[in-house]
């Protein structure tokens, strides 16, 4: 029993020995984030909306009867002059009524002349003469009815400008005051911003001039347009409690066109800011307390500091205290980390 006892503790001590040789310390590998330095910018306050390029005016044209539309000579996007050929409707009908009223108008004179010989003789009276003076009357009446009805079958733009739509095409029917097209006025247009109520007063006419406003377009590069009125609606909509704002700019290259979507940069001051720190919106988190913070790099760890967050521009948002020049901001990656993670 001994020997056994002899062999077997030291095989245990062996094997425990072994075990313990091998073990490792364990450390978590630092967490990769994105940073951006905090840098210091002399810029104006601003505040930026997003809008929408509408024309001036838009004159929808049809005709004043009905009939089959034979030719339609505008298109979609082509300048139209004031006085130039639209479109054109069947006029075989209204062709026959003026040879008819044309005939009727013949006939009625050639009466008169013939009644005026017997009413000068007193061979007749004075009221079958008037009556005979009467059709000549309607009959030049209908004539030039039934003129202008053979004329009203050629449409004529009744201003110039950039057709819109387009509804009716050749064969179709046309109806009273059915558009054949619209005619677009957009030498100057207007930019429609939807304004949160509680910043409404920025838009006053009183409160800024229209020309300090700054409208860019993605479509546009390296082009701006400054406004030269500014129209605000007094009716908000009572669902969004916004206000529309209405931007009215010349465009006499005709570069802006209606439908674009445009960014419009508002002045809130006319001092710079000295201070005037942003971030990233989303690197910017809440409290369930309604505080806000960002994560900061420091000593390749994160760390939690509290901010205060000022207006937004564009993409970013200002951070009116909290961070100081140099600080490293977390702007990717800040979803894992947690106080004093190891990060690189």
């Amino acid at each position: 029993m001994n020997n056994i006892k002899q062999l077997v503790l030291p095989a245990i001590v062996t094997i425990l020995t072994a075990c313990g040789g091998n073990k490792t310390d364990y450390k978590a590998e630092p967490l990769k984030v994105t940073t951006e330095t905090v840098c210091i910018n002399n810029t104006p306050h601003s505040r930026t909306y997003v809008g929408k390029v509408e024309e001036h005016s838009s004159t929808p044209v049809s005709f004043t009867s009905m009939g089959t539309v034979t030719h339609v000579y505008a298109e979609e996007g082509q300048y139209i002059a004031k006085g130039q050929l639209i479109a054109e409707m069947d006029s075989t009908q209204n062709k026959n009524a003026l040879i008819t009223t044309q005939a009727m108008l013949e006939q009625a004179m050639d009466a008169q002349q013939r009644m005026k010989v017997l009413h000068d003789a007193k061979a007749i009276s004075d009221i079958d003469w008037i009556d005979v003076q009467t059709k000549v009357r309607t009959a030049e009446s209908n004539l030039q009815m039934a003129k202008k009805a053979l004329a009203d079958c050629q449409l004529k733009a009744p201003r110039s400008g950039i057709v819109g739509t387009k509804p009716l095409e050749n064969g179709m029917t046309a109806l009273p005051s059915q558009p054949v097209c619209t005619i677009l006025d957009i030498t100057q247009v207007k930019v429609k911003v939807s304004v949160p109520e509680k910043e409404i007063t920025l838009f006053a006419p009183s409160a800024n001039n229209p020309q300090n406003i700054t409208i860019t377009a993605e479509a546009l590069p390296g082009k701006t347009f400054n406004p030269i009125k500014l129209v605000r609606n007094v009716q908000g909509d009572p669902l969004t409690h916004t206000y529309d704002v209405f931007l009215e700019l010349k465009n006499p290259d005709l570069q802006l066109l209606p439908g674009m979507v445009v960014s419009v940069s508002m002045p809130i001051g006319s001092e710079t800011d000295t201070n005037n720190i942003t971030v990233p919106i989303q690197a910017v988190q809440q409290n369930a307390d309604n505080t806000h913070f960002v994560w900061i790099k420091k000593n390749n760890k994160a760390q939690r500091q509290t901010v205060q967050i000022g207006q937004t521009q564009g993409n970013r948002i200002v951070i009116s205290s909290g961070l100081k020049e140099k600080d490293e901001v977390i702007i990717e990656g800040y979803q894992k980390v947690s106080e004093d993670s190891n990060i690189k």
